[in-house]
Order: C-alpha cells, then structure tokens, then sequence
C-alpha cells in the first residue's frame, strides 16, 4: 500500500490530512519529529514548509529516496527552498479538497513507477 508521510506542525491538521489520505485509499504516516532515518519506507511525503526542520526532513528523505514526490501545503508562496525541493505540487492554503485528492493520486502514480 502506498504511504504517505503527513508533516505538518498542528495535529489538528495532521488528522485531517491523514483522512484525506485514508479516503483515497493510502496509508498516512503522522510525522512527529522523528529523524528521517527512523522512519520506515514512505512513498509520498505532504509537508507544510513551515515545520519545523520541515525542509531538513524532506532533504533527508529526498537524499534516499531520488524520486519521492513531495507535495507542499502552505499559506504562503513557494520560496527558493521549497522549489529547490522540486515538489510534485505547491497547494496554497486553502485548496479545494478535490485539488488535494487529485494531487495525491498523481503522487501515488508516481511512486508506483519503478526507477
């Protein structure tokens, strides 16, 4: 099953997410600081930039794991940082919920093809 890594600092939203992830059939994995080498495999990762050592983490992940995609939600514009990270898409806060399932079903498209 494809999983996908839920980063944002508010757990409120972290839950929300995760239900999104849930309904379009993908595994959500709730980050809660754990350093990116204890997580296990992820095949997606949702980041709020704004998290703190958010950008660290997806760096990190990106490092092992070239073709991640990487999906950014956030109410603020991409920076240099967060395009650097190439994300699969930038989602400005607040996205229709249609915009978000769509982008996670081309993400797990993406994750399903083999390097």
């Amino acid at each position: 099953m494809t999983r996908v890594l839920v980063a944002d600092p508010y757990p409120e939203i972290r839950e929300l997410l995760a239900h999104v992830v849930s309904g379009v059939g993908y595994e959500p994995v709730a980050y809660r600081g754990e350093e990116a080498e204890t997580l296990d495999d992820v095949d997606i990762l949702l980041l709020e930039p704004a998290l703190p050592g958010g950008l660290e983490l997806a760096r990190s992940l990106r490092a092992r794991d070239p073709g991640l995609p990487i999906v950014c939600l956030s109410i603020y514009p991409p920076t240099p940082e967060t395009s650097a990270l190439s994300p699969l898409a930038y989602l400005l806060k607040p996205f229709a919920l249609a915009e978000l399932q769509r982008t996670l079903r081309d993400a797990g498209a993406r994750a399903q093809v083999p390097a």
